[in-house]
């Protein structure tokens, strides 16, 4: 995945295997985890700070995750 430079605290708290630093202050690593649900959970409170590059399989649940919530917020009433 491609961690941002405002999201790089992460890489203390998380099993990271490896890391390559980008010219653009941001990085890509591969992270250790037990299940894609977990993991999903996990880069959805990134935001857009953290990017899935691989495997895909992973990068689609968290594109459908993140339409399902936006959707969710959309549909929502106005108070």
């Amino acid at each position: 995945m491609r961690v941002a430079p405002s999201a790089s605290w992460m890489l203390e708290y998380y099993p990271i295997r490896e890391l390559r630093q980008l010219p653009d202050g941001s990085c890509e690593v591969a992270m250790t985890y037990a299940s894609e649900d977990w993991m999903t959970r996990l880069l959805l409170g990134f935001g857009s700070d953290v990017r899935v590059l691989a495997p895909e399989s992973l990068a689609q649940r968290v594109r459908d995750a993140a339409t399902a919530a936006l959707d969710a917020y959309q549909a929502a009433a106005p108070p």
